[in-house]
């Protein structure tokens, strides 16, 4: 029996003879290690790393969140006084977490499904409503993700800077992001390079994508 799995060339051969050894059932493959959080959030250094974090980020967006959003939805269109839904949330889960998902729940339902007085999906005035917000908001998570969070990154450890041992910061498998941000092509402040034209079609294939993405979710969830 020959396996590649993912690693192609890199795969394995088991001889496995019926009835006389083992089968390839028969073992399993150790648990793959754990990447840390500070390395996918913060100083990716493999291919790997950058996998996981999309794979995490997309999850939370289009998946935990929406079912979490779909949970509450309900209780928060009927509720009366929304301090009540904060305090059973606060003594079901702790600050921390409490406030996470008031903040995700703030986002997700704060401005839809409520923003023209109905929440019917064949409502067109409803569905341009929530295209809107959509569109919002995957242009301020592509600012947040490719640029806001690096550009703070880099403010809090410039690229000269030393770590307590008084070694560079940015060194090993450190390596210093560079914030990316969408630039007009008219733009009169930036010169717009060829670098900078491809990297305004991946920003916008970003921001294309997470807004018919947001949009399923969450006309999904009102229908």
């Amino acid at each position: 029996l020959v396996d590649a799995g993912t690693l192609g060339p890199k795969g394995n051969v088991q001889v496995v003879v019926p009835n006389y050894s083992e089968s390839y059932g028969s073992s399993a493959d150790p648990p793959e290690p754990d990447i840390p959080v500070c390395t996918l959030k913060n100083f990716p250094y493999e291919i790997s790393h950058t996998i996981q974090w999309a794979r995490d980020l997309f999850d939370g967006y289009f998946n935990r969140r929406p079912r979490q959003a779909n949970d509450h939805v309900g209780e928060i269109s009927q509720a009366e006084d929304l301090s009540n839904i904060a305090q059973a949330l606060l003594e079901k889960l702790g600050e921390d977490a409490a406030t996470d998902m008031a903040e995700e729940l703030g986002e997700d339902l704060g401005v839809f499904p409520f923003v023209v007085g109905s929440d019917d999906p064949s409502d067109p005035e409803y569905v341009l409503a929530v295209k809107k917000a959509s569109l919002s908001w995957a242009i301020e998570r592509a600012y947040n993700l490719f640029f806001k969070s690096m550009d703070e990154l880099i403010q809090k450890h410039p690229i000269d800077s030393l770590d307590d041992d008084g070694q560079p910061f940015w060194s090993g498998t450190r390596r210093p992001p560079t914030p990316l941000r969408f630039i007009p092509l008219d733009s009169e402040d930036d010169e717009v390079s060829a670098q900078q034209v491809i990297i305004n079609e991946r920003i916008a294939e970003f921001v294309s994508a997470a807004t018919r993405l947001r949009m399923e979710s969450f006309l999904s969830i009102s229908g």
